[in-house]
């Protein structure tokens, strides 16, 4: 009998102690049906010469943990651990505990660390149930249209595949920032001209190999920098930020997605920060017919900000 992949479930769990698997999967995603975590092995190919065409048998090279969570619906109540496993960093307050004690407050910044958070992933397939300890999420890809909803697309890198035990997903209602919930600014002042935005955040994780006695990578460190990017397609109406593409000038991008409320005021909320980009690219061109740029962008830092991205996200989860 075959397995239909509409079955496979994916849980997670941020694990107490580095690569020590944990039992069970504490929270859940859904996902788009290509995610997949995928554990491969590596051969050595025997490439001497003995006189004759006949290939002689191959030895075993190293393992590799890869995967990728694809099309994730970015809510207010789950993207939070995303952005901690990308980031590595997080502050979390209470803007009005007094009068609003259920909203909470978390600020997400890069982890100047080799070290980023490790989490034990799960997925049962139907036909078996994996746990994979030790993964990293080395990438997220946040993107929006002008017609959808606002989607996260994560890649992971993990040590190693074992089996694991059966579990329940645990999923609420789909609440996900939508196109007409979100504010794009440029340097403050909202830019009602985007039709589409893409920002990536990459962290640099690698598997570190070793001697260890193991086909598997010893760890996975983050020992280079951060680089984060993005684009977006924008409609002309002013040509003053292609003119700051020209001469090399900084600009200042704060994107807001808002959802439904948690209590009083509070609503839903997930801004990212970015307070000095540099374009790296915006051409005149066509979308629709109109005239328009696709734009593509980078982010430095900014000393007076002290930081290059922040996400801060507003919701009803005590912390992280």
């Amino acid at each position: 009998m075959p397995f239909a992949t509409e079955q496979k479930k994916f849980g997670f769990k941020k694990e107490a102690s580095r690569g020590t698997a944990e039992a069970a999967p504490s929270k859940f995603l859904a996902v788009g049906a290509d995610s997949e975590l995928t554990y491969s092995t590596a051969l050595i190919p025997d490439d001497k010469i003995r006189g004759f065409k006949e290939r002689f048998p191959s030895v075993p090279g190293v393992k590799e943990g890869t995967g990728s969570l694809a099309a994730v619906d970015v809510e207010a109540s789950t993207v939070g651990d995303l952005l901690l496993g990308g980031l590595g960093s997080v502050v979390t307050a209470q803007p009005d505990a007094a009068n609003s004690p259920t909203v909470f407050r978390h600020t997400f910044a890069r982890l100047n660390s080799l070290l980023m958070p490790s989490f034990t992933f799960f997925v049962d397939r139907g036909i078996s149930i994996k746990r994979y300890p030790l993964t990293i999420i080395k990438k997220l890809t946040f993107a929006g249209a002008v017609d959808g909803k606002a989607q996260v697309a994560a890649d992971l890198l993990f040590k190693t595949e074992e089996p694991g035990s059966a579990f329940t997903p645990a999923l609420g209602s789909p609440k996900p920032l939508m196109f007409f919930q979100t504010d794009f600014k440029v340097d403050g002042v909202t830019d009602l001209n985007v039709k589409s935005w893409s920002l990536s955040i990459d962290n640099g994780s690698v598997a570190q190999r070793t001697l260890n006695q193991s086909r598997d990578a010893k760890d996975i460190v983050s020992p280079g920098r951060f680089v984060i990017d993005g684009g977006l397609e924008i409609y002309f109406e002013t040509d003053t930020q292609r003119q700051k593409f020209l001469a090399a000038d900084a600009a200042a991008l704060d994107l807001l997605l808002t959802g439904d409320i948690i209590e009083d005021a509070f609503k839903n909320q997930l801004e990212f920060k970015v307070p000095e980009i540099r374009y790296s690219a915006y051409p005149y061109g066509s979308i629709e017919d109109l005239l328009g740029a696709k734009v593509v962008f980078q982010a430095q830092y900014n000393a007076a900000a002290g930081y290059s991205l922040q996400a801060v996200l507003t919701n009803a989860v005590s912390g992280y």
